[in-house]
């Protein structure tokens, strides 16, 4: 197994089918202050290059400030949230043709919505129960 790949189990993919929804949506909002961070200058330090500025001894070392800290800390963190979150993602989705049936599909995309078992036992009219039955179903037919 190469670094850096999961191990996909049938408790992985409920857990991911699961944390679908929510995920994208950090994926979304994590991508935007880092979009933002790599455009100013409080990300990259700048040097004068001319003028009487340029002729002023440069800081070596790190910077004190504590702001400029951070934001490497968060830009971090959040550059490798996005990546295991892209590649959870990225293994269901490539699983999602494998399933078959339409009411394995359906409860496939209203689970990735972030539904309910009840909710899509309502939603269908049948037993959470049954919807628990398909459910299993999704997950032996991903497995293969």
């Amino acid at each position: 197994m190469l670094k850096g790949q999961t191990i996909v189990t049938k408790e992985n993919l409920l857990q991911w089918i699961e944390n679908y929804r929510w995920m994208v949506e950090t994926i979304e909002e994590a991508r935007q202050p880092v979009a933002k961070a790599n455009n100013n200058s409080y990300i990259v330090a700048k040097t004068a290059m001319y003028g009487i500025d340029a002729t002023l001894p440069k800081a070596s070392g790190g910077t004190s400030d504590p702001v400029y800290t951070e934001v490497q800390r968060r830009v971090y963190s959040l550059n490798y949230r996005i990546k295991e979150y892209e590649q959870k993602i990225a293994e269901l989705q490539k699983r999602i043709s494998l399933v078959h049936g339409d009411r394995e599909i359906e409860v496939l995309y209203r689970l990735l919505d972030g539904d309910s078992m009840r909710a899509i036992g309502k939603h269908m009219r049948l037993s959470s129960t049954t919807i628990f039955r398909v459910r299993n179903n999704i997950l032996s037919q991903m497995m293969k």
